[in-house]
């Protein structure tokens, strides 16, 4: 239950990194590095679910954290 409670620290770690690396944001912006990278991790995350709960939600964390970075 914890695991789950802890996936809204995602969206807040998501602002930190946007405003951290904000002077950066033309390197990275450039390349489709990050919407490549979130259909990885959405596909491989609901593949985990099924085996293993625990990788899953550590995916989802990441998932959610590089969305929110990637629009702000």
């Amino acid at each position: 239950m914890i695991e789950y409670l802890l996936l809204f620290f995602a969206i807040p770690l998501g602002f930190v990194l946007a405003g951290v690396t904000k002077d950066e944001k033309e390197i990275y912006a450039k390349t489709p590095y990050f919407p490549v990278l979130l259909w990885i991790l959405a596909s491989v995350s609901a593949i985990c679910y099924i085996f293993n709960k625990q990788i899953a939600v550590t995916l989802t964390f990441i998932l959610i954290t590089t969305f929110i970075w990637n629009k702000y």
